[in-house]
């Protein structure tokens, strides 16, 4: 009995002593204290920087007890967009900090639009915010824009909640590995590739004549970079075939007039499970880069009046690969020669391959790109025609048989 009265002082001490041992959140802010931010925009102005944000108003966006909507339906805008320029980003955000209530917080940014001036500047520097500064998340993607970016920023929303999310969804939709913070960070610190980054515009949803139109962001090709400056754009259609050669394209669409058939008659397959590997080798101390492209593709249009059944299949399997092996051949020597960039990770596989002839060139790779020979060797196997083979609107009797 007197053990367990000496024993109980200490068990009194301890449960004092041990509150004192927890720790509470000195630091915490209160979600009504925080200004989300769901997207932002980078551009170069008059020397200085301009940063932009698009800040989530929660009492729009449909949370219970408000009379907002989804959608941009409401007639309130669900975002408040905010702007200031200074000579770095951080400093822009600082100034941007003064004239809200709330405390800005990055944890939820979706996308970061880079303007074209911007861009052309270098961007990689920039990027090194991105990992000093917690809140940034290394999965937001990244989207470079034709013009300014804080304009395509603050579009019309008519289907998401806000423009960021718009945005976000095109830029997921452009590749089959979005191109995000940690997938540029990457690249910009490999040798022997150069980004290529979804490249955005605005657009109008309908002309006046169709009637009111709101403006849409669209997918617009890509920007072209070399190191971490941008030196170009691929229109949609060049764009398509780049993708195709880096093994990033979704689905892309190939358009061919069958051979002997009418200029304004199209045949359109839809190419997918796409696969694509970049071989080099040296031959005769020339760098040759071979790009193999195996796809199944699917006639998803025929307006032509051809006959495609048994024989004029494979007639037609033959001229879509004569077509893609064409055009990306085209699309890489303009990127090679013309903007001496390495989108497709030629030195990279150039370096795996020789080490020894690649310690030669790595400083200058960006010169010696104009000087490699690009081979492409497609290989599309039309394994679906869809519910019909040939046209519906043509009668059997009109069709050709070559």
């Amino acid at each position: 009995m007197n053990k367990v009265n000496r024993k109980t002082p200490c068990f009194l001490l301890t449960l004092v002593l041990l509150p004192l041992l927890l720790t509470g959140c000195w630091d915490r802010i209160e979600v009504n204290d925080i200004a989300f931010v769901l997207g932002s925009s980078i551009d170069k102005e008059n020397g200085l920087i301009r940063s932009t944000v698009q800040i989530a108003l929660p009492s729009q966006l449909g949370g219970a007890g408000s009379e907002g909507g989804g959608g941009g339906t409401s007639g309130s805008k669900t975002f408040l967009m905010l702007s200031k320029t200074a000579p770095t980003v951080y400093t822009a955000n600082k100034e941007m900090q003064t004239s809200l209530s709330r405390v800005l917080n990055y944890s939820h940014r979706r996308v970061t639009l880079y303007g074209e001036e911007f861009a052309r500047t270098g961007i990689g520097e920039q990027i090194d915010t991105f990992a000093r500064f917690p809140q940034n998340r290394l999965t937001t993607y990244i989207v470079v824009t034709r013009g300014p970016a804080y304009k395509v920023l603050g579009a019309d929303a008519p289907i998401e909640q806000v423009p960021a999310e718009m945005i976000r969804e095109i830029a997921k939709s452009g590749m089959k590995s979005a191109m995000s913070v940690q997938k540029l960070s990457n690249q910009l610190l490999t040798e022997g590739i150069d980004p290529a980054i979804p490249a955005v515009t605005l657009g109008e949803s309908a002309p006046d004549k169709v009637g009111d139109g709101q403006s849409l962001v669209r997918l617009d090709g890509l920007g072209v970079l070399r190191t971490d400056k941008l030196v170009g754009f691929l229109d949609t259609d060049d764009g398509a075939m780049a993708l195709l050669a880096m093994n990033e394209a979704i689905d892309p669409k190939v358009s061919v007039r069958y051979e002997g058939g009418n200029p304004d008659q199209m045949i359109t397959v839809s190419l997918n499970e796409t696969n694509s590997k970049i071989r080099t080798r040296l031959k005769n101390s020339q760098i040759v880069a071979d790009i193999y492209i195996q796809a199944k593709g699917l006639l998803v249009e025929n307006t032509s009046n051809v006959n495609l059944e048994s024989t004029m299949m494979g007639k037609l399997e033959k001229q879509c690969n004569d077509f893609v092996a064409e055009r990306v051949r085209e699309v890489a020597n303009k990127v090679l020669k013309e903007y001496r960039s390495d989108i497709f990770g030629i030195g990279n596989s150039f370096h795996n391959a020789y080490p020894a002839e690649w310690a030669k060139v790595h400083n200058r790779w960006n010169d010696v790109l104009p000087e490699v020979e690009v081979r492409v060797h497609s290989h599309v196997h039309l394994e679906n025609t869809g519910e019909l083979i040939n046209s519906l609107g043509v009668r059997e009797d009109r069709l050709r048989n070559d």
